[in-house]
Parts: structure tokens; sequence; C-alpha cells
């Protein structure tokens, strides 16, 4: 008997900070070898499902992979982690250009200084809607 598997579903991995409960915990790992045949099964089979969550779901007769709670991010936290990104980003230019340049001794008293001057701005940092309520 072929079970069937609802496939609208899709795999949702745990997301950092998610802690599962004790006896849900998956502290075990099986490995299997298969041909290249029996992993072409497996992937046509396992649709959007990872391929343990597809095994896992037909081992134990699931219909749908175990729900997981959806951690839900406020906008607030969002905005941040795209304003901190892109100083991010800025800042590894900054070092590459420092890298690719060859760094000068004379040049170090310069460097800290503005790196300081960034530090206190990220430290200082307001989002730009933060910065709208003061004009």
């Amino acid at each position: 008997m072929m079970m069937t598997i609802d496939q609208t579903k899709t795999s949702r991995r745990p997301r950092r900070g998610h802690v599962l409960a004790e006896s849900d915990r998956r502290r075990h790992k099986v490995m299997t070898r298969v041909n290249d045949a029996e992993l072409a099964e497996i992937d046509a089979r396992r649709g959007l499902y990872d391929r343990g969550e597809f095994l896992r779901m037909s081992l134990f007769g699931m219909k749908q992979a175990r729900p997981r709670p959806t951690i839900i991010i406020p906008a607030l936290n969002q905005t941040a982690w795209l304003v901190l990104s892109r100083s991010a980003s800025n800042l590894n230019q900054l070092s590459r250009h420092l890298n690719e340049a060859g760094l000068q001794v004379a040049d170090l008293p310069q460097i800290i200084i503005m790196l300081t001057q960034y530090r206190d701005a990220l430290i200082g940092a307001r989002l730009p809607e933060d910065q709208d309520d003061e004009s």
C-alpha cells in the first residue's frame, strides 16, 4: 500500500533560538546509502520536503510534517537587521580595500579614528523612522 504525503506543506527547519521540548529533540542520526536510481526516486516523491523529513514522514506514516511553532519577528527588528546588514557590508568593503591597498603604519592612526567614529555611529544608530520624528 503506497502512502500519499501532502506535498503542499513544506518542511520548516527550527529557527535559531527555537528550543524543542526535551522529548522532541532528535539526538540520534541514522545514515543509509542509496544508489543513483534510489536517490532519484526519493527526490521524485519528496516534493518540497527535505529528504530527511520526507523519509521520517514515510517511515512513521505521517501525511505532513510535524507542525513547528512559527516565530514572528517584529517589524522593528526586521528594519534594524536591514540597517545593520548594510553597515556590515560597508565595513567588509572597507576591510577589503585596506587589505588590497596594503596597510601602511603611517595610516594606522587615521584608520583607528575612522573606525572609532564608525563604531560610535553604530552604537548611536537610529532607524530611519526615528530620524524622521526629529524633523
